[in-house]
Protein backbone atom coordinates (compact mmCIF):
# COMPACT_ATOMS: atom_id res chain seq x y z
CA UNK A 1 0.00 0.00 0.00
CA UNK A 2 1.23 3.47 -0.95
CA UNK A 3 2.19 5.85 1.92
CA UNK A 4 -1.14 7.88 2.67
CA UNK A 5 -2.21 10.37 4.94
CA UNK A 6 -5.66 11.80 6.20
CA UNK A 7 -7.29 14.85 3.98
CA UNK A 8 -9.54 16.19 5.54
CA UNK A 9 -12.91 16.57 3.18
CA UNK A 10 -16.54 17.88 3.35
CA UNK A 11 -18.37 15.58 1.05
CA UNK A 12 -22.00 15.94 -0.43
CA UNK A 13 -23.87 12.49 0.03
CA UNK A 14 -22.73 9.69 -2.18
CA UNK A 15 -24.78 6.92 -2.89
CA UNK A 16 -22.93 4.18 -0.58
CA UNK A 17 -22.97 0.31 -0.37
CA UNK A 18 -22.42 -1.04 3.04
CA UNK A 19 -21.62 -4.74 3.52
CA UNK A 20 -22.35 -6.56 6.41
CA UNK A 21 -25.09 -6.04 9.35
CA UNK A 22 -22.86 -6.74 12.80
CA UNK A 23 -21.82 -4.39 14.98
CA UNK A 24 -18.93 -3.34 13.27
CA UNK A 25 -21.66 -2.59 10.12
CA UNK A 26 -23.83 -0.82 12.44
CA UNK A 27 -21.04 2.05 14.08
CA UNK A 28 -20.62 3.09 10.35
CA UNK A 29 -24.15 2.89 9.31
CA UNK A 30 -24.77 5.40 12.17
CA UNK A 31 -22.60 7.76 11.14
CA UNK A 32 -23.36 7.43 7.40
CA UNK A 33 -26.79 8.12 8.70
CA UNK A 34 -25.91 11.66 10.83
CA UNK A 35 -24.45 12.37 8.10
CA UNK A 36 -27.75 11.90 5.75
CA UNK A 37 -26.42 9.77 3.44
CA UNK A 38 -27.85 7.39 0.83
CA UNK A 39 -27.27 3.89 2.21
CA UNK A 40 -27.83 0.37 0.94
CA UNK A 41 -27.37 -2.81 3.12
CA UNK A 42 -26.49 -5.75 1.78
CA UNK A 43 -25.53 -9.26 4.30
CA UNK A 44 -25.56 -12.83 3.90
CA UNK A 45 -27.14 -12.18 7.93
CA UNK A 46 -28.29 -9.90 10.38
CA UNK A 47 -25.75 -9.89 13.34
CA UNK A 48 -26.85 -6.88 15.20
CA UNK A 49 -30.32 -6.87 16.08
CA UNK A 50 -29.60 -2.93 14.97
CA UNK A 51 -30.38 -4.12 11.68
CA UNK A 52 -33.71 -5.46 12.08
CA UNK A 53 -35.70 -2.49 10.81
CA UNK A 54 -33.68 -1.41 7.90
CA UNK A 55 -34.23 -3.25 4.64
CA UNK A 56 -31.77 -5.42 3.59
CA UNK A 57 -30.94 -5.59 -0.12
CA UNK A 58 -29.61 -8.60 -1.17
CA UNK A 59 -27.54 -11.30 0.44
CA UNK A 60 -25.15 -11.81 -2.43
CA UNK A 61 -22.04 -9.08 -4.18
CA UNK A 62 -23.04 -8.94 -8.25
CA UNK A 63 -21.00 -6.77 -10.79
CA UNK A 64 -24.65 -5.11 -11.59
CA UNK A 65 -24.90 -3.99 -8.14
CA UNK A 66 -21.36 -2.62 -7.36
CA UNK A 67 -21.84 -0.48 -10.61
CA UNK A 68 -24.88 1.28 -8.92
CA UNK A 69 -22.04 2.92 -5.99
CA UNK A 70 -20.08 5.78 -5.29
CA UNK A 71 -19.00 4.74 -1.87
CA UNK A 72 -18.18 0.49 -0.69
CA UNK A 73 -17.97 -0.01 2.47
CA UNK A 74 -16.83 -3.95 3.67
CA UNK A 75 -17.80 -4.63 7.12
CA UNK A 76 -18.36 -8.14 6.41
CA UNK A 77 -14.85 -9.20 7.92
CA UNK A 78 -14.42 -11.67 4.81
CA UNK A 79 -10.62 -11.27 3.55
CA UNK A 80 -11.43 -13.04 -0.08
CA UNK A 81 -14.52 -10.21 -0.37
CA UNK A 82 -12.42 -7.21 0.55
CA UNK A 83 -9.21 -8.30 -1.89
CA UNK A 84 -11.90 -9.01 -4.93
CA UNK A 85 -13.44 -5.28 -3.93
CA UNK A 86 -10.52 -3.77 -4.21
CA UNK A 87 -9.31 -5.30 -6.94
CA UNK A 88 -12.78 -4.40 -9.28
CA UNK A 89 -12.87 -0.73 -7.84
CA UNK A 90 -11.47 1.05 -10.16
CA UNK A 91 -13.48 -0.99 -13.23
CA UNK A 92 -16.59 -0.16 -11.50
CA UNK A 93 -15.30 3.63 -10.06
CA UNK A 94 -16.10 3.52 -6.32
CA UNK A 95 -14.51 4.29 -3.31
CA UNK A 96 -13.64 1.45 -0.93
CA UNK A 97 -13.34 1.04 2.66
CA UNK A 98 -12.58 -2.59 3.98
CA UNK A 99 -12.93 -2.23 7.98
CA UNK A 100 -10.09 -2.93 9.80
CA UNK A 101 -7.89 -3.68 6.44
CA UNK A 102 -5.77 -1.08 5.55
CA UNK A 103 -4.77 -2.01 2.52
CA UNK A 104 -7.89 -2.56 1.38
CA UNK A 105 -8.57 1.11 1.70
CA UNK A 106 -9.11 4.45 -0.48
CA UNK A 107 -10.41 6.33 2.35
CA UNK A 108 -10.40 5.62 5.94
CA UNK A 109 -13.21 6.48 8.89
CA UNK A 110 -11.84 8.98 11.70
CA UNK A 111 -13.19 9.64 14.97
CA UNK A 112 -15.86 12.07 14.85
CA UNK A 113 -17.42 14.21 17.55
CA UNK A 114 -19.90 17.30 16.29
CA UNK A 115 -21.02 20.15 17.38
CA UNK A 116 -23.92 21.48 15.40
CA UNK A 117 -22.17 22.49 12.04
CA UNK A 118 -18.61 22.08 13.57
CA UNK A 119 -17.06 18.42 13.52
CA UNK A 120 -13.63 17.62 14.58
CA UNK A 121 -11.95 14.03 13.22
CA UNK A 122 -9.22 12.08 14.37
CA UNK A 123 -7.76 9.44 12.08
CA UNK A 124 -4.77 7.32 12.59
CA UNK A 125 -4.86 6.53 9.02
CA UNK A 126 -6.59 3.52 10.25
CA UNK A 127 -4.37 1.95 11.64
CA UNK A 128 -5.43 2.62 15.48
CA UNK A 129 -9.33 3.30 15.95
CA UNK A 130 -9.26 3.10 19.63
CA UNK A 131 -6.84 5.57 19.91
CA UNK A 132 -8.43 7.90 17.50
CA UNK A 133 -11.83 7.60 19.44
CA UNK A 134 -9.83 8.13 22.69
CA UNK A 135 -8.46 11.50 21.61
CA UNK A 136 -11.79 12.23 20.43
CA UNK A 137 -13.09 11.74 23.76
CA UNK A 138 -10.92 13.72 25.61
CA UNK A 139 -10.90 16.63 23.04
CA UNK A 140 -14.92 16.35 23.52
CA UNK A 141 -14.30 16.61 26.98
CA UNK A 142 -12.43 19.40 26.62
CA UNK A 143 -14.61 21.38 24.56
CA UNK A 144 -17.74 23.54 25.28
CA UNK A 145 -20.91 21.71 24.15
CA UNK A 146 -22.74 24.50 22.71
CA UNK A 147 -20.71 26.63 19.37
CA UNK A 148 -24.31 27.32 17.48
CA UNK A 149 -24.22 30.96 19.10
CA UNK A 150 -20.55 31.87 17.27
CA UNK A 151 -21.10 29.30 14.35
CA UNK A 152 -24.51 31.45 13.62
CA UNK A 153 -22.80 34.57 13.69
CA UNK A 154 -19.43 33.26 11.55
CA UNK A 155 -22.08 31.85 8.98
CA UNK A 156 -23.95 34.88 8.71
CA UNK A 157 -20.73 36.48 8.07
CA UNK A 158 -19.49 34.23 5.47
CA UNK A 159 -22.66 34.35 3.65
CA UNK A 160 -23.32 38.40 3.76
CA UNK A 161 -19.70 39.90 3.86
CA UNK A 162 -21.34 43.11 2.84
CA UNK A 163 -23.88 43.25 5.58
CA UNK A 164 -21.11 41.88 8.11
CA UNK A 165 -17.90 42.23 7.07
CA UNK A 166 -15.42 40.04 8.12
CA UNK A 167 -12.93 41.37 10.29
CA UNK A 168 -10.03 38.47 11.39
CA UNK A 169 -8.98 39.48 13.97
CA UNK A 170 -12.12 39.98 15.61
CA UNK A 171 -13.27 36.88 14.26
CA UNK A 172 -10.00 35.35 16.00
CA UNK A 173 -10.48 36.73 19.75
CA UNK A 174 -14.36 35.29 19.22
CA UNK A 175 -13.45 32.10 18.41
CA UNK A 176 -10.85 32.19 21.63
CA UNK A 177 -13.52 32.98 23.79
CA UNK A 178 -15.83 30.09 22.76
CA UNK A 179 -12.91 27.67 23.89
CA UNK A 180 -12.38 28.69 27.31
CA UNK A 181 -13.98 26.72 29.39
CA UNK A 182 -14.24 25.97 33.83
CA UNK A 183 -14.24 23.17 35.58
CA UNK A 184 -14.78 23.23 39.43
CA UNK A 185 -12.92 20.67 41.22
CA UNK A 186 -13.73 18.96 44.45
CA UNK A 187 -10.58 17.68 45.49
CA UNK A 188 -11.51 15.68 48.60
CA UNK A 189 -10.00 16.80 52.34
CA UNK A 190 -6.24 16.87 51.42
CA UNK A 191 -4.58 13.14 49.90
CA UNK A 192 -4.32 12.52 46.69
CA UNK A 193 -5.73 8.78 47.26
CA UNK A 194 -8.95 10.94 48.27
CA UNK A 195 -9.39 12.05 44.83
CA UNK A 196 -11.73 11.60 42.40
CA UNK A 197 -10.85 9.49 39.28
CA UNK A 198 -12.62 12.20 37.66
CA UNK A 199 -11.34 14.94 38.93
CA UNK A 200 -7.76 13.28 38.44
CA UNK A 201 -8.83 12.94 35.22
CA UNK A 202 -9.79 16.56 34.85
CA UNK A 203 -6.35 17.57 35.66
CA UNK A 204 -5.02 16.51 32.73
CA UNK A 205 -7.32 19.00 30.44
CA UNK A 206 -6.30 22.14 32.92
CA UNK A 207 -4.14 24.89 31.40
CA UNK A 208 -4.38 26.82 34.93
CA UNK A 209 -6.02 26.29 38.08
CA UNK A 210 -6.94 28.50 40.85
CA UNK A 211 -6.14 26.78 44.50
CA UNK A 212 -7.91 27.18 47.86
CA UNK A 213 -5.50 26.74 50.69
CA UNK A 214 -7.33 23.19 51.73
CA UNK A 215 -5.40 21.83 48.44
CA UNK A 216 -3.38 19.32 50.08
CA UNK A 217 0.58 19.37 48.71
CA UNK A 218 0.75 16.50 46.99
CA UNK A 219 -2.64 17.77 44.59
CA UNK A 220 -0.17 21.09 43.95
CA UNK A 221 3.08 19.03 43.23
CA UNK A 222 0.93 17.20 40.67
CA UNK A 223 -0.63 19.86 38.55
CA UNK A 224 3.06 21.16 38.76
CA UNK A 225 4.52 17.94 37.36
CA UNK A 226 1.96 17.58 34.24
CA UNK A 227 2.48 21.64 33.59
CA UNK A 228 -0.80 22.99 34.94
CA UNK A 229 -0.08 26.63 36.24
CA UNK A 230 -1.09 27.18 39.71
CA UNK A 231 -2.42 30.43 41.35
CA UNK A 232 -3.23 29.91 44.89
CA UNK A 233 -6.57 32.12 45.98
CA UNK A 234 -7.38 30.53 49.32
CA UNK A 235 -8.94 33.14 52.02
CA UNK A 236 -7.18 33.23 55.35
CA UNK A 237 -8.37 35.08 58.02
CA UNK A 238 -6.55 37.98 59.41
CA UNK A 239 -4.24 38.15 56.34
CA UNK A 240 -4.49 39.44 52.68
CA UNK A 241 -6.39 37.58 50.31
CA UNK A 242 -7.93 37.31 47.01
CA UNK A 243 -12.13 38.41 47.36
CA UNK A 244 -14.44 36.29 45.68
CA UNK A 245 -14.71 39.01 43.06
CA UNK A 246 -11.41 38.80 42.39
CA UNK A 247 -11.36 35.07 42.20
CA UNK A 248 -14.54 35.81 39.83
CA UNK A 249 -12.31 37.87 37.77
CA UNK A 250 -9.29 36.16 37.77
CA UNK A 251 -11.58 32.81 36.37
CA UNK A 252 -13.73 34.53 33.53
CA UNK A 253 -9.99 36.19 32.70
CA UNK A 254 -8.58 33.25 31.46
CA UNK A 255 -11.55 31.59 30.45
CA UNK A 256 -11.59 34.03 27.67
CA UNK A 257 -8.64 33.60 26.94
CA UNK A 258 -9.76 30.17 25.59
CA UNK A 259 -8.12 28.42 28.57
CA UNK A 260 -9.72 25.34 30.82
CA UNK A 261 -9.53 26.56 34.17
CA UNK A 262 -9.76 24.17 37.10
CA UNK A 263 -11.09 26.33 39.88
CA UNK A 264 -10.24 24.11 42.77
CA UNK A 265 -11.82 23.42 46.43
CA UNK A 266 -10.72 21.18 49.19
CA UNK A 267 -13.71 18.47 50.03
CA UNK A 268 -16.91 19.24 47.81
CA UNK A 269 -17.51 22.31 46.46
CA UNK A 270 -21.52 21.66 47.37
CA UNK A 271 -20.69 21.74 51.05
CA UNK A 272 -20.15 25.32 51.59
CA UNK A 273 -17.79 25.97 49.32
CA UNK A 274 -19.79 28.73 47.37
CA UNK A 275 -20.25 26.95 44.01
CA UNK A 276 -23.00 28.57 43.52
CA UNK A 277 -21.40 32.08 43.43
CA UNK A 278 -18.69 31.08 41.20
CA UNK A 279 -20.85 28.76 38.90
CA UNK A 280 -24.04 31.18 38.49
CA UNK A 281 -21.25 33.92 37.56
CA UNK A 282 -19.76 32.03 34.91
CA UNK A 283 -22.66 31.07 33.56
CA UNK A 284 -24.04 34.53 33.28
CA UNK A 285 -21.03 36.09 31.45
CA UNK A 286 -21.74 32.99 29.04
CA UNK A 287 -18.71 31.05 30.29
CA UNK A 288 -19.25 27.32 30.09
CA UNK A 289 -19.28 25.67 33.62
CA UNK A 290 -18.91 21.88 34.78
CA UNK A 291 -18.94 21.19 38.15
CA UNK A 292 -17.01 18.04 39.57
CA UNK A 293 -17.94 16.75 43.15
CA UNK A 294 -15.30 15.51 45.73
CA UNK A 295 -15.36 13.81 49.12
CA UNK A 296 -16.52 16.15 51.60
CA UNK A 297 -13.97 16.16 54.85
CA UNK A 298 -17.20 16.53 57.06
CA UNK A 299 -18.14 12.83 55.98
CA UNK A 300 -14.79 11.64 55.66
CA UNK A 301 -13.68 12.98 58.82
CA UNK A 302 -16.19 11.19 60.58
CA UNK A 303 -15.30 7.80 58.78
CA UNK A 304 -11.60 8.37 59.56
CA UNK A 305 -11.72 9.13 63.30
CA UNK A 306 -14.19 6.08 64.01
CA UNK A 307 -17.73 8.05 64.43
CA UNK A 308 -20.71 6.76 62.28
CA UNK A 309 -22.90 9.92 61.98
CA UNK A 310 -25.96 7.85 61.29
CA UNK A 311 -26.32 5.07 63.87
CA UNK A 312 -29.35 2.41 64.25
CA UNK A 313 -31.36 3.35 67.63
CA UNK A 314 -29.55 6.57 68.10
CA UNK A 315 -29.18 8.59 65.15
CA UNK A 316 -31.25 8.76 62.31
CA UNK A 317 -30.15 11.53 60.62
CA UNK A 318 -26.81 14.00 60.24
CA UNK A 319 -27.12 17.63 59.79
CA UNK A 320 -24.09 19.51 58.08
CA UNK A 321 -23.95 23.03 59.24
CA UNK A 322 -21.53 26.16 59.16
CA UNK A 323 -21.05 28.10 62.52
CA UNK A 324 -20.23 31.12 60.67
CA UNK A 325 -22.72 33.07 57.97
CA UNK A 326 -20.74 35.50 55.20
CA UNK A 327 -17.39 38.01 56.62
CA UNK A 328 -17.02 35.47 59.59
CA UNK A 329 -20.01 36.73 61.90
CA UNK A 330 -20.89 33.58 64.47
CA UNK A 331 -24.61 32.54 64.37
CA UNK A 332 -26.57 30.17 66.69
CA UNK A 333 -29.92 28.88 64.63
CA UNK A 334 -28.16 25.42 64.32
CA UNK A 335 -27.83 24.74 68.09
CA UNK A 336 -31.34 24.71 67.90
CA UNK A 337 -31.36 21.08 66.50
CA UNK A 338 -29.37 19.58 69.48
CA UNK A 339 -32.36 20.43 71.54
CA UNK A 340 -33.99 16.37 72.22
CA UNK A 341 -32.17 16.33 68.52
CA UNK A 342 -32.17 12.18 66.89
CA UNK A 343 -29.50 14.04 64.72
CA UNK A 344 -25.85 14.38 64.05
CA UNK A 345 -24.22 17.72 63.83
CA UNK A 346 -21.51 17.88 61.79
CA UNK A 347 -20.29 21.66 62.22
CA UNK A 348 -17.94 23.15 59.97
CA UNK A 349 -15.36 26.57 60.62
CA UNK A 350 -16.13 25.93 64.07
CA UNK A 351 -12.57 25.72 65.11
CA UNK A 352 -12.12 29.36 65.79
CA UNK A 353 -15.75 29.72 67.58
CA UNK A 354 -15.41 26.90 70.36
CA UNK A 355 -16.03 29.09 72.91
CA UNK A 356 -18.69 31.24 71.40
CA UNK A 357 -20.50 27.89 70.70
CA UNK A 358 -19.87 26.38 74.51
CA UNK A 359 -21.70 30.09 75.50
CA UNK A 360 -24.41 29.78 73.29
CA UNK A 361 -25.82 26.15 74.13
CA UNK A 362 -25.49 27.24 77.69
CA UNK A 363 -27.84 29.97 76.82
CA UNK A 364 -30.28 28.11 75.22
CA UNK A 365 -30.18 25.60 77.87
CA UNK A 366 -28.78 22.49 75.30
CA UNK A 367 -27.37 20.06 77.55
CA UNK A 368 -23.46 20.84 77.86
CA UNK A 369 -23.06 16.77 78.48
CA UNK A 370 -23.68 16.65 74.39
CA UNK A 371 -20.90 14.52 73.44
CA UNK A 372 -18.43 16.14 71.14
CA UNK A 373 -15.29 15.39 69.04
CA UNK A 374 -12.88 17.57 66.88
CA UNK A 375 -11.04 16.25 64.29
CA UNK A 376 -8.29 17.97 62.76
CA UNK A 377 -6.07 17.74 59.70
CA UNK A 378 -8.65 15.51 57.99
CA UNK A 379 -6.98 12.77 55.65
CA UNK A 380 -3.39 13.45 56.59
CA UNK A 381 -0.55 12.36 58.47
CA UNK A 382 -1.25 14.56 61.60
CA UNK A 383 -5.10 13.42 61.95
CA UNK A 384 -5.96 13.61 65.33
CA UNK A 385 -9.54 13.71 66.92
CA UNK A 386 -10.07 14.98 70.84
CA UNK A 387 -13.31 13.29 72.48
CA UNK A 388 -15.30 15.25 75.32
CA UNK A 389 -18.33 17.07 75.76
CA UNK A 390 -20.17 20.28 74.74
CA UNK A 391 -18.72 22.21 77.43
CA UNK A 392 -15.28 21.30 76.51
CA UNK A 393 -15.48 22.91 73.65
CA UNK A 394 -12.59 25.61 74.45
CA UNK A 395 -9.65 23.21 75.91
CA UNK A 396 -10.43 20.64 73.07
CA UNK A 397 -9.82 23.48 70.58
CA UNK A 398 -6.38 24.04 72.07
CA UNK A 399 -5.25 20.37 71.75
CA UNK A 400 -5.73 20.20 68.18
CA UNK A 401 -4.98 22.44 65.29
CA UNK A 402 -7.06 23.92 62.56
CA UNK A 403 -8.88 23.03 60.07
CA UNK A 404 -11.30 21.07 61.54
CA UNK A 405 -14.55 19.94 61.87
CA UNK A 406 -16.61 19.79 64.95
CA UNK A 407 -19.50 16.33 65.64
CA UNK A 408 -21.99 16.80 68.03
CA UNK A 409 -24.49 14.00 69.16
CA UNK A 410 -24.82 10.85 71.23
CA UNK A 411 -23.46 9.02 68.06
CA UNK A 412 -19.48 10.67 69.21
CA UNK A 413 -20.05 8.54 72.30
CA UNK A 414 -21.40 5.56 71.10
CA UNK A 415 -18.74 5.00 68.49
CA UNK A 416 -15.17 4.54 70.48
CA UNK A 417 -15.48 0.94 69.49
CA UNK A 418 -14.44 2.09 66.36
CA UNK A 419 -11.38 1.68 64.49
CA UNK A 420 -9.76 4.83 63.55
CA UNK A 421 -6.97 6.93 62.21
CA UNK A 422 -4.52 9.25 63.21
CA UNK A 423 -4.05 10.41 66.68
CA UNK A 424 -7.33 10.13 69.42
CA UNK A 425 -7.47 11.81 72.89
CA UNK A 426 -10.54 11.37 75.60
CA UNK A 427 -11.27 13.81 77.76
Amino acid sequence: MQDSFTLPLALTPKKTLLIGAGNVARQKHIVLMEAKWEVTIIAKEIKSPYFEDFLIEANEISNSILRDFEIVIDASGDEKLGAYLWERRKEFGYLLNVVDNPKFCDFYFGAIARYEDLSILVSTNGFSPILAQSIRDKIATILPKSFKPLLEKLKQMRQNPKIHPINKEQVRKECQVSLGKVFIIGCGPNSIQSLTLKALETFYLLDIALLDNLIGKEIYNLLGEIGVTCICVGKQKGKPSFSQEDINALMLKYAKEGKNVGRLKGGDPVIFGRVFEEGSFLKSCGIEVECISGLSSSLSGALTSGITPTLRGVSSGVLIVSAHLKENIFHTEWLYYLKNSPYTLIVMMAYSFAAKITQSAKELEIPLSTPAAFISKVDCKEQKTIIGTLDQLEQMATMCDKPAILILGKAVEKCLCMPFLGQRIIL
